[in-house]
């Protein structure tokens, strides 16, 4: 078992620059979200927002994973706080009722990054970078 992994819904590559600032911050690969789920401690798990819910590969696999006794770490990108905060706190409550526990949970559900200016910005990914290591105890 590894120890993390982190997985990705990415249309735009907003997300998918703040998995790589994760996944680079510990040492670990972006996984394929399309794949069965890695055997991991801990898995992170984002989503940039589309309308008012996460990606088509993040709906898939919230609905067809199994995820009892995981340990999952959410974080998403949007336009404006509150929708990327209750796109986490739905996330949050389907993986909790499949047996999973939400690891970060202090005020949000997850860590949401939001998209300034159409950009993600090096002090956004240097929060991000922070956030998983707090996750990740290192």
């Amino acid at each position: 078992m590894d120890n993390v992994a982190v997985l990705v819904d990415s249309r735009g590559g907003h997300t998918r620059k703040v998995a790589a600032a994760i996944s680079e911050e510990l040492g670990v690969k972006i996984g394929d979200i399309t794949q069965p789920l890695p055997d991991a401690d801990i898995l992170f798990m984002g989503s940039g927002m589309y309308g008012t819910g996460p990606g088509l590969y993040t709906n898939r696999l919230l609905r067809e994973g199994t995820f009892t006794g995981r340990k999952v770490a959410l974080f998403a990108t949007a336009s404006y706080p509150g929708d990327g905060e209750k796109m986490l706190a739905n996330m949050a409550e389907t993986l909790e009722k499949k047996g999973a526990t939400v690891l970060g949970k202090t005020g949000s559900r997850g860590k949401v990054i939001i998209v300034k200016y159409r950009n993600v910005h090096e002090e956004d990914l240097v929060d991000a970078r922070k956030w998983a290591r707090e996750i990740a105890g290192k």
